[in-house]
């Protein structure tokens, strides 16, 4: 993303992009991407014109054979495509999903009886198309989404762009919980085992838990905290 970040909303196509495809091993993902970002270079268009335009169709026929793990390229195809109607109603994902969350937290604040709502679950039910890459199952923490939050919204960071700032608060984000993460709140006392010793489950309720705790080091960027605990679980 940031090769692209002297344009916005080129940079944060590919941050949603990057983010939705962050599983597994790092070598796979990045090589995976950076395959796409390959397909984007040889059209000689920018990764917003590339997707507006349908030129990953003929890259990305539906078909059932798999891009990435479970991933198929019928499943890109569907991403692809909902980026794009979201391309051709708004001029950025910033924008579109700025729209969709006022509209979402102002009706939330009618609901009294609403439980607290969150940008990730905004961005999953606001997502035009759908596909097993943008998801939000009920009770999970969105890893994948809560890492590309940090990145829009987090600033004063060599990493996260910051480009959502203006809108959305660091204070509000959370943690993205994967293995790693979770493996490593448990080591600090953070998190509680389960009562069987296995590691706590990816849900949002620990998510919440986890974010709670960082904000008593961290303050308002509780977020932060996801470089130590994320960087400390991979070379461990």
């Amino acid at each position: 993303m940031h090769l692209y970040k002297a344009s916005p909303a080129d940079a944060e196509v590919v941050a949603f992009l990057s983010a939705n495809l962050a599983f597994g091993r790092r070598e796979q993902i990045l090589s995976h991407i950076e395959f796409i970002l390959s397909l984007i270079r040889q059209s000689d268009l920018t990764p917003c014109m590339w997707i507006k335009q349908g030129a990953y169709e003929k890259d990305f026929p539906c078909t059932d054979r798999s891009f990435y793990r479970m991933f198929t390229f019928t499943d890109m195809n569907n991403f692809f495509s909902g980026v794009k109607q979201i391309l051709n109603e708004s001029p950025s994902l910033g924008e579109f999903y700025k729209a969709a969350w006022q509209n979402a937290s102002g009706a939330a604040q009618n609901d009294r009886a609403g439980s607290k709502l969150y940008l990730h679950q905004v961005i999953a039910a606001a997502f035009p198309v759908k596909t097993a890459l943008v998801g939000c199952s009920k009770g999970g923490a969105a890893k994948k989404l809560n890492m590309f939050l940090r990145w829009m919204v987090r600033d004063n960071s060599p990493v996260d762009l910051g480009l959502w700032s203006a809108w959305y608060k660091k204070s509000d984000l959370l943690m993205p919980m994967d293995t790693h993460v979770i493996h490593q709140s448990v080591e600090f006392g953070l998190l509680p085992e389960t009562a069987s010793g296995a590691l706590p489950s990816a849900s949002i309720k620990n998510a919440v838990r986890l974010t709670d705790c960082m904000k008593e080091f961290f303050g308002d960027d509780p977020v932060r905290g996801d470089f130590a605990l994320f960087g400390l679980g991979v070379n461990s």
